[in-house]
């Protein structure tokens, strides 16, 4: 089981992505999160799958979008990776 952590400035856009490219790629949430906090927004997706550069590749795909500012994966037994993609307004 994988965590992404998204933080992006629009909730909508930065979700729908999330759940296509997720279906696109194959694989299944487990669970899904979002809040905000002064708008900006924080989504985290776990994802049952075992193979952590699978869900890197899903990272970074999503990580070209405009409205995503950072992500972070993370995994039972594993330590944080740092942010694998910024972007500046």
């Amino acid at each position: 089981m994988f965590h992404l952590e998204l933080y992006a400035s629009d909730m909508h856009a930065a979700l729908g992505r999330l759940l296509d490219q997720t279906r696109v790629a194959g694989l299944q949430l487990a669970a899904l999160h979002a809040s905000a906090e002064a708008g900006n927004y924080r989504i985290r997706a776990s994802i049952d799958v075992r193979d952590r550069e699978v869900v890197e590749k899903l990272a970074r795909r999503i990580g070209s979008m405009v409205c995503i500012a950072a992500i972070n994966v993370t995994g039972e037994g594993f330590r944080a990776t740092p942010a694998l993609c910024t972007a500046s307004p």
